[in-house]
């Protein structure tokens, strides 16, 4: 992919949370691919965004942002403009704890560039890998209306975007598609939905995305450990996250999301013995300016 007249720019951003800088296998790993890139014409910007202050310094390399606990909506939004405005081609959005150890960013920028410049190129928006968790698949996924599950039988190539799912980390994004979905991410979710409600949205701009022949490892064991006050936060943030997705669909789906979401917490009530799982549906009714 060598180019001699102007390098290819890939900002990736990584969010740190309660993490110091050389704890983060993302950043580690990012950092040692950024000398072979430069050497293959790709300049590798990486960008970090500390979620905690104190507990991380400035890592040499990248260029730092810091706020307390800040939505990842709206860091996503906010470095995002910032990397486009000066220049940037391709967004890379990234958890603290993806490895890109045995990941091949050439390989990927190589798949990327021969997209852009096919027939589909103006097709696409977004490109995904496959993310793998302790050897389980949790990305890509589908849906059915509300429900999601995984697909593990996705082939690399073009997919059409309809009911299409992927978590954030490892998503990478055209600057056609921060342009045409502004805002990039909505900004009255905060954590969990995010990256649902993206894809809800993508689907009505862009006919296409494309899955990256490559697998990535993420670490999902820090966000998977619910005790009942994160389970609830999860909970709050799903009816947040799926009401706002659906605000603009028929009143018949409406009906549907509200029966679901009125399912799932008195399933989840009884399971962690909270009534407060209840007391959620009618908290996040009320929509976020």
């Amino acid at each position: 992919m060598k180019k001699e007249e102007q390098k290819l720019i890939l900002a990736v951003l990584i969010v740190l949370y309660r993490k110091a800088s050389q704890d983060s296998v993302a950043l580690q790993s990012l950092l040692a691919q950024k000398v072979l890139l430069d050497g293959e014409g790709i300049d590798l910007q990486v960008h970090v965004w500390n979620n905690s202050p104190g507990l991380a310094q400035p890592s040499p390399g990248a260029r730092w942002y810091e706020a307390d606990n800040q939505s990842l909506s709206a860091i996503y939004n906010h470095v995002a403009a910032d990397a486009f405005a000066n220049g940037v081609e391709l967004f890379m959005i990234s958890d603290d704890d993806t490895n890109y150890s045995n990941v091949s960013l050439l390989h990927c920028l190589e798949q990327i560039e021969q997209v852009r410049n096919s027939a589909d190129g103006n097709q696409i928006g977004v490109y995904l890998p496959r993310m793998m968790s302790n050897n389980q698949l949790v990305s890509p996924g589908s849906r059915w209306l509300f429900k999601g599950r995984l697909t593990p039988s996705a082939r690399p190539g073009v997919v059409p975007s309809k009911n299409l799912l992927g978590i954030n980390s490892g998503l990478i994004f055209t600057k056609a598609c921060f342009e045409k979905m502004l805002p990039f991410y909505d900004e009255r979710l905060r954590f969990y939905a995010t990256d649902s409600n993206f894809f809800i949205r993508y689907e009505k701009v862009f006919p296409k995305a494309y899955l990256l022949d490559v697998t990535i490892a993420h670490d999902l064991s820090e966000h998977s450990a619910d005790t009942p006050a994160r389970a609830l936060f999860r909970f709050e943030e799903m009816v947040r996250g799926l009401r706002i997705s659906f605000e603009s669909h028929s009143l018949a789906v409406q009906v549907l999301l509200n029966i679901y979401l009125s399912y799932a917490a008195v399933r989840k009530a009884l399971a962690y013995r909270r009534p407060s799982f209840l007391k959620a549906l009618f908290f996040n009714r009320e929509m976020p300016k």
